[in-house]
This record gives C-alpha cells, structure tokens and sequence, in this order.
C-alpha cells in the first residue's frame, strides 16, 4: 500500500499544487516510515487515516457524526487496516462500518477514484483509550446520496449524526466546503 499512498499523494498534488507546502510533512513521513508504520495506530508520530464526506447535492447537506472522544461533529471516517487493500476500501469500510451506508457513488477526479483532499490535523491525548496526541494523515473521499436518509450509527464511537448544510460545515471543514463549491462532479 505504501507506493499506492505514494502515487495516491503525486496524483493529488497535481491537480492541487497550492497544497503541496501544507502536505510536506506528510511526503517526509511517508518516506520515513514502511508501510506497518504509517499504519500502526502506536506510531508517536501520527498514522493514515480516511474520511468519507457523504453529500447530497440535492438537499446542500452532509452527514456528520457526534465524535464521542473528541466531542465534535465529524464526517465519518477512520483508521487504515492492515487488511485494507487501499485508501478507498478503507474508507468506505469505515462508511459502513460508522454508518450502515454502502453502495454510494464517489467523485472522481480525472476519472480516477482518488481523494479529493488530504488534511493534516493534531489528534489530542485520548484518556479512554490512554493515546498520546499524535497527527492523523487524513485521506478524505467524497460520496453522494440521492436523498437525506436515515443511517445507523456505530455507538462505541458515535452519539448521534445529523445533516448540515455547507455553512454549518464550515466551522470544522472550510476547504472542504470551497472544494465543493469549485468541482464539477464526475461520480462512479
């Protein structure tokens, strides 16, 4: 996986040179650290991670989870496993897994299934599961719904979910809401 994460990442700067300053450290870590590191959740210096944004272009809205750690809406979203064959399949694992939603359709850029955006955040100390802080590598997908729907929710990891409008997203995902505005969709 570590030459796909690699080609995944030069893909993305491609289409996104501006980003190429802010995701540095993420070219440094990956070329630090094999493939069982950048996905060992025990990594001091931080492990992948995905997201899956879930949009419905129809209602403006998407589908945030009430983090119960961090205390905060999130879009679904995890850890990479060993058993996950790429970025994508992960992310739509964690989809499933957080929200019982599969089968979505998801953007493509250049006809590609790739992500379109890579976040770098700080993840504070965990006192449940006694983690130290450390970076998430953040690999974020964009799927869509046709209609606003009910969704199961994980409970270990979530309080609740909810559909927010592009404004309401912004508090915690500003780029992501200026990417949505500028892409025209091409989904699978």
């Amino acid at each position: 996986m570590k030459e796909n994460v690699k080609v995944i990442l030069d893909d993305y700067l491609k289409i996104f040179p501006k980003e190429k300053v802010r995701l540095s450290m993420l070219e440094k870590y990956i070329e630090k650290y094999k493939i069982e590191e950048i996905i060992d959740w025990n990594n001091k210096d931080g492990h992948l991670t995905v997201g899956a944004f879930v949009y419905c272009k129809k209602e403006d809205k998407f589908l945030v989870l009430y983090h119960k750690d961090l205390k905060m809406y999130l879009c679904p979203g995890g850890h990479v496993d060993k058993e996950d064959a790429t970025l994508y399949d992960a992310s739509k694992r964690e989809l499933k897994e957080e929200t019982g939603l599969e089968n979505l359709k998801v953007l493509l850029i250049n006809n590609k299934i790739m992500p379109f955006d890579i976040d770098i955040h700080l993840i504070p100390f965990n006192k449940r599961i006694n983690m130290p802080e450390h970076y998430h590598f953040d690999f974020r997908y964009l799927f869509f719904v046709n209609d606003i729907t009910d969704i199961i929710i994980d409970e270990k990891e979530s309080k609740g979910y909810k559909w927010v409008t592009s404004d309401q997203l912004v508090e915690n995902y500003g780029n992501i809401v200026e990417k949505n505005k500028r892409l025209h969709y091409v989904v699978s």
